[in-house]
């Protein structure tokens, strides 16, 4: 077995194992921008579902400032929309809450979960006590294995639009994620679904 092989196979056994693990729970979030560009980015919208497609959590949040246009035009959420919704403070024990003890997987976790926790300590909110976290990017990645020779290292690899609903919405981009963890274990028929793909940038 070549290297290459090997990593493939590393993978997919991180997605078996993630799959028969009931305290694996995937999240994605729809934000105001990019924390490393903007330090006062916040959540508008989050969504957590378990490895059974069941949605654990689903809210638009209310961000402590107005989004600008360039950013509603990616997630299509107005702050008409979140004008009446939580501000994060008021549904941070309930995330604890269905977090405790359990394993989170984003998609690309380096922006999701780093802005999740930085939420948390914002406003002084005490983190999650999980039992770790990964990345289903770098796994795919190293998965579908294309070398980038700028990057020296796996080919990031954008996030198949395999849900059921628009890209970009919080939801429907945790759905896509569990069904590429499905296809790097070999749990998922691709004749079912019409896939497009998603842009990293929110």
């Amino acid at each position: 077995m070549s290297e290459q092989q090997k990593i493939k196979e590393a993978a997919s056994q991180w997605a078996k194992d993630r799959l028969a693990d009931d305290s694996t729970v995937i999240i994605d979030i729809e934000s105001t921008g990019l924390l490393n560009q903007d330090p006062d980015t916040e959540i508008a919208q989050i969504s957590i579902i378990n490895v059974k497609g069941r949605p654990l959590f689903s809210m638009l949040l209310k961000p402590n400032k107005p989004m600008g246009e360039v950013v509603m035009d990616i997630h299509k959420i107005t702050n008409d929309e979140v004008f009446n919704q939580p501000v994060f403070p008021q549904i941070a024990k309930i995330i604890s809450f269905i977090l405790q003890d359990k394993h989170v997987v984003c998609y690309n976790a380096d922006f999701d979960v780093k802005l999740l926790w930085h939420m948390f300590k914002k406003y002084e909110q005490e983190l999650p006590k999980i039992s770790g976290s990964s990345c289903c990017m770098d796994r795919y990645s190293e998965w579908c294995g294309e070398w980038s020779v700028k990057k020296k290292g796996w080919k990031w690899q954008k996030l198949p639009a395999l849900g059921y609903g628009m890209s970009h919405d919080a939801l429907t981009d945790c759905q896509s994620t569990l069904k590429v963890i499905e296809k790097m274990a070999g749990a998922f028929d691709p004749s079912k679904v019409e896939a497009d793909t998603i842009d990293l940038d929110f």
